[in-house]
């Protein structure tokens, strides 16, 4: 009897080995590996000792590969391109993204910006690439939630990182040369950049805004694998993972993480309103915990809504000067727009903050460079109307979508679109307040939720 129960229990124990092993080496395992390579190494800051004319970054060597192998796999007929519901939107973006270089050639060639929009081109592409592959990949569930256990485990990985240097101003990110060997430094090591008397960190990626707005991203990922985890200890792991998410955010002392955690409460209430209601009192255990593990973060963020001569004089001081505030560049990027309404100034034109980079988008008005804090103003002034309305129609266009199909099912999958809705309606917030496509980081983040919660709604539909 006990020896045919366990004749009876080895094929079924080899058949779940398999699947573990099969899901390691399977388009889920390696669209995992990327999201690893995009935490762990700071993009635009490391690059592969190869003699190209571009600075061929490690995630950018495993995006081609896969591509490639993705591609393979369509003439074989084993694949097939998927938007999962996105298609137009994409196809829009991608055209604009285009035209919007074509159309300004002369300036962009008289300013000595051709290379510079190239390479803003290759990286707004790659991002919409980054979204084709893993809808046309992701087949399965488990294949989806094989990824969102790579996201939230480097998220948590990149968050305790965040947290040391916040302790010892020592970014461990910037030393990655040091350990790799292969890694070549494209940058010097700046200092770190403060908010008041607390240091705004940014571990691995390229500005503190960005970090938190990435962190901020996973932790309704980590909430939804507490509710699939099958064990106490699984469900615990994963819930510290979240609490260090949120840590590793509030360290960056950015109120673009703030804005992003109203809308994304908002959301949640719509998608689980039970859920949520019933775990609010948790919030404030949270927030004492980040007051452990962070001292005087919070404080820091609560004076950041508080600037001298208040937060409006604060964001509407200097219009129409370098680095003027959010509300204050409204008006001179109209004005600016007006001049390239279609397809915009072309990408890659806009001067980035704190970046030696030249721009030509500048206030007709004064002549000073605009350094938008906004991705909405910024994508109707670089890639003109239609370009903003792709943007708008991709990222809430999605989040309708997951929303609306979160609301009326229930189960895994569903939760997992919830998650997503979450997520990407807190990065849409976010893009109020920051050029989110200029960091490739937090944005490729976005756009791999982006395709798991909407390739995720188009297997259940």
């Amino acid at each position: 009897m006990s020896a045919t129960a366990v004749d009876l229990g080895r094929p079924e124990r080899e058949k779940r080995a398999s699947a573990r092993t099969e899901s390691l080496f399977s388009w889920g395992g390696a669209i995992g590996l990327l999201v690893l390579v995009v935490w762990a190494v700071p993009i635009k800051s490391y690059r592969l000792p190869v003699a190209l004319p571009f600075s061929l970054e490690l995630y950018r060597l495993l995006l081609i590969v896969l591509v490639g192998a993705w591609l393979v796999a369509i003439v074989t007929g084993a694949r097939q391109i998927s938007a999962a519901g996105l298609g137009k939107p994409l196809a829009l973006l991608a055209a604009v993204g285009v035209l919007s270089i074509v159309a300004n050639t002369n300036a962009l060639s008289g300013a000595g910006l051709e290379s510079q929009a190239i390479k803003s081109l290759s990286y707004f592409l790659s991002f919409l690439l980054a979204y084709l592959l893993v809808c046309s990949t992701i087949d399965t569930l488990p294949a989806a939630e094989l990824v969102v256990r790579a996201l939230v485990l480097g998220a948590a990985a990149i968050a305790i990182a965040a947290i040391y240097e916040a302790r010892t101003n020592y970014d461990v990110f910037d030393h990655l040369h040091k350990w790799i060997s292969f890694l070549e430094p494209t940058r010097a090591i700046k200092e770190s950049a403060r908010r008041g008397t607390r240091l705004r960190v940014k571990a691995s990626a390229q500005h503190p805004i960005a970090l938190g707005a990435a962190l901020t991203m996973a932790m309704p990922l980590a909430a939804y694998l507490v509710t699939r985890a099958r064990h106490q200890a699984a469900a615990c792991f994963w819930g510290a993972a979240g609490l260090l998410c949120l840590v590793g955010a509030l360290t960056t002392v950015s109120r673009t993480v703030v804005s992003m955690a109203v809308a994304m409460t908002i959301v949640a209430l719509l998608v689980r309103k039970q859920a949520v209601t019933r775990f609010w009192p948790l919030g404030i255990a949270l927030l004492a915990a980040v007051h452990l593990a962070a001292p005087h973060t919070l404080g820091s963020l609560y004076h950041s809504f508080l600037p001298k001569g208040g937060i409006v004089h604060s964001q509407t001081a200097r219009g129409g000067n370098v680095g003027s505030g959010r509300v204050a560049d409204v008006g001179p990027g109209l004005r600016s727009w007006r001049q390239a309404p279609v397809f915009g100034h072309g990408l890659g034109t806009g001067k980035v903050a704190r970046s030696n980079e030249p721009g030509t988008i500048v206030d007709p008005k004064t002549g000073a460079p605009i350094i938008f804090d906004d991705q909405y103003l910024n994508s109707l002034v670089s890639i003109g109307l239609l370009g903003l309305l792709g943007v708008l129609w991709f990222v809430w266009g999605g989040v309708r979508r997951m929303v609306t199909t979160a609301r009326h099912r229930a189960g895994p999958a569903s939760d997992l679109i919830a998650a997503c809705a979450v997520s990407c309606a807190g990065f849409g917030a976010g893009m109020l307040t920051f050029d989110a496509f200029a960091f490739v980081q937090c944005t490729l983040v976005f756009f791999v939720i982006a395709a798991l919660g909407l390739r995720t709604r188009a297997l259940v539909e």
